[in-house]
């Protein structure tokens, strides 16, 4: 960890509130905090999203539907290497191009492990709804990153596709969204041959 100081003066409004004001030293500190970061086992999204022009999008399913509050087969947007309701392992998937990607709402903050959005302000991020081609429905939705053109425009329902990081950082943010037929990609990202615009 590396920590940089700032020594700020007493006309810094922070010494305001102080009733000691010649007796306080206030520093400005940046902290950089570098530590190791384990996926587990949704390490195989990361490394689908990492894979720029052939970048893919997966998600999984757990099929044990005797073991679930609602006998069904479960569909996680964002990939659970094991399901939330009976603990099993879940089966990955992929989602192919003929999948539909839809916004359910919009968001100016987000807070999820893994997402480094803050980076990006102002943070435009859109929560998406899939549809696989045979009509079914994933169950749980996804955060994710729309292009700040975009995203005034945006109402529910509105078609989505994504764009992936040139240089990819294994994080969240290497998945951008822009509307379909789109012809204005993000600085920075291309689009997967998995997923035409």
């Amino acid at each position: 960890m590396t920590v940089e100081d700032r020594f700020l003066d007493a006309t810094d409004k922070s010494y305001k509130a102080s009733k000691h004001r010649d007796e306080l030293i206030i520093v400005e500190r940046n902290v950089n905090v570098k530590y190791k970061k384990s996926y587990g086992g949704i390490s195989r999204y990361f490394q689908g999203i990492m894979k720029k022009e052939d970048s893919v999008l997966l998600y999984t399913f757990c099929a044990n539907e005797s073991g679930h509050d609602e006998p069904r087969v479960i569909h996680y947007q964002v990939p659970r290497a094991d399901c939330a309701e009976c603990y099993c392992l879940t089966t990955w998937a992929k989602l192919s191009g003929q999948s539909k990607f839809f916004v359910e709402t919009k968001s100016t903050a987000v807070s999820l492990a893994g997402i480094s959005f803050m980076n990006d302000l102002p943070v435009t991020v859109a929560w998406i709804r899939t549809v696989l081609p045979d009509v079914t429905e994933l169950d749980t939705l996804a955060a994710g990153m729309v292009a700040i053109k975009d995203y005034d425009g945006l109402v529910k329902g509105d078609e989505l596709r994504p764009v992936f990081r040139q240089e990819p950082k294994a994080t969240a943010s290497d998945v951008m969204w822009v509307r379909k037929d789109s012809v204005e990609i993000p600085e920075g990202y291309t689009p997967s041959k998995h997923y035409a615009l």
